[in-house]
């Protein structure tokens, strides 16, 4: 009887240091999802990701190329980016894997009512986090009162965000103590800091109350690995969870997590029996 489950050609959406990660141990971990396509705005990074893989996945020069060739979709470009990627994927009736949750976050409805349109799942990976089980039970039962995320990052996991005022650059040039970046909304966190608080926004989106949570984003000098602090407190009781993550060598505004979190969920999806919420 053949499954009714879709095929494993995964494509593959941002040729960057996550993407790469992700397609090169998907491959060494033999999964059963087989990359078979590549697309990136930097077509010379996916023509190097080409040559690297063994299955020498075909490059596209346009995304629309992408979708014949697969059965699965995995995001992992700019914000910006993503959105385009997870309608048409989602049009295209291809399940997609989404690790900039930031851009889900601020097209949420626009992009759930499609998937809903289109009875094709959209999935998006915890990332560098730890606790979003316990997240999205506490919500189960009664209701969250209050929410918070803090993110502390060594100084130069920031470089080049495009929230970062005159003042903050020089900060993170000098400053030899911890200080806050941002205080306030996750929308506006993702804004200001779009590579930094996927985090943030997975966190929002799991509590399913993002008017609630309140982000801090702090640089610290003397930090070695990045780190994320959740608590909630609600009529289930009270939740904390600290996670601290070694940064990506490839990337320092990511931690190594967020790629390891792609790879769990490839392999939820490959097994028949699923552990946690």
């Amino acid at each position: 009887m053949r499954s009714s489950r879709p095929g494993r050609r995964l494509a593959l959406v941002g040729c960057g240091a996550i993407g790469s990660l992700v397609a090169s141990l998907l491959e060494k971990r033999k999964s059963s999802f087989k990359v078979t396509a590549l697309f990136d705005v930097n077509v010379e990074a996916a023509q190097q990701l080409s040559k690297k893989l063994k299955s020498h996945p075909v490059v596209c020069k346009e995304l629309r190329q992408v979708f014949p060739k697969c059965d699965w979709v995995l995001e992992a470009a700019s914000v910006k980016a993503a959105l385009v990627t997870a309608e048409a994927s989602l049009k295209n009736r291809k399940p997609i894997i989404m690790m900039s949750t930031g851009a889900f976050l601020l097209n949420q409805k626009k992009l759930t009512q499609l998937a809903q349109k289109q009875t094709t799942k959209l999935y998006l990976p915890s990332g560098a986090l730890c606790g979003l089980d316990g997240v999205k039970a506490a919500r189960q039962i009664g209701s969250i009162e209050s929410i918070s995320i803090t993110s502390t990052k060594p100084p130069k996991g920031f470089f080049g965000a495009p929230g970062l005022t005159a003042k903050q650059k020089g900060k993170l040039e000098k400053s030899k103590s911890a200080f806050y970046l941002y205080q306030g909304g996750v929308k506006g966190a993702i804004q200001r800091f779009p590579a930094n608080v996927n985090v943030a926004a997975t966190t929002a989106i799991a509590s399913q109350m993002p008017g609630r949570l309140k982000v801090r984003v702090v640089a610290d000098p003397t930090a070695t690995l990045n780190q994320h602090e959740i608590r909630v407190v609600g009529q289930f009781g009270e939740l904390m969870t600290v996670t601290r993550n070694r940064p990506s060598t490839m990337n320092p505004k990511t931690s190594a997590l967020a790629i390891q979190s792609a790879l769990a969920l490839f392999e939820r999806l490959e097994n028949y029996v699923e552990v946690g919420s």
